[in-house]
């Protein structure tokens, strides 16, 4: 099954958990996954139309996706990563 990466910064809703297999065929479905899991995932990731934060950036297998790529679709191998916002100065 893929499996969604979660940061540090993410990980109050899922209880701590920084792996978590799901079962779903697109980038977005795995996320809504989570979410179904870990209710208060997703609106860490996406706005209330269904799209990224304007911070928010996700990685397909180490590969940054465009913010249109949300149906991509994932294979059981696959690891998709929410990339924490940085900040600096």
């Amino acid at each position: 099954m893929p499996h969604v990466h979660v940061p540090s910064v993410y990980r109050v809703p899922t209880k701590g958990e920084a792996r978590i297999e799901v079962d779903a065929g697109t980038v977005k479905a795995c996320i809504e996954a989570v979410e179904d899991r870990y209710p208060g995932f997703q609106e860490l990731i996406f706005n209330a139309k269904g799209e990224l934060h304007l911070f928010s950036k996700l990685s397909l297998n180490g590969d940054l996706l465009d913010r249109d790529a949300l149906d991509t679709p994932v294979s059981s191998d696959d690891t998709i990563a929410v990339l924490a916002p940085a900040a600096g100065g």
